[in-house]
């Protein structure tokens, strides 16, 4: 019986530790993971910086446009279309 605990206890330990080592291992690669979206994520925020940038000096430019020069001109009237309102309670 001693024998065949001792046995039991060993291949107990040994599946404990694979198991340790499994979690170990699985943890640093969550966590090169985590560090590499990390770096993703800040390369992206400087792109969409730039393209923000290009974006406000394009709006800067066409702003900064006289209407008159590209054939522009104000209009005469502004009238709106009414939009009949929908009922308030439903035919269901």
């Amino acid at each position: 019986m001693p024998d065949r605990t001792i046995s039991i206890l060993g291949f107990a330990s040994a599946a404990l530790f694979a198991a340790y080592l499994a979690l170990v291992i699985v943890t640093v690669s969550l966590a090169a993971y985590q560090t590499d979206l990390a770096v993703l994520v800040h390369e992206t925020e400087g792109d969409i910086g730039a393209l923000e940038s290009q974006y406000y000096a394009v709006v800067e430019r066409i702003d900064g446009t006289d209407p008159y020069a590209v054939g522009l001109v104000k209009p005469q009237q502004v009238t709106y279309a009414v939009k009949a309102a929908a009922p308030a309670l439903s035919l269901r």
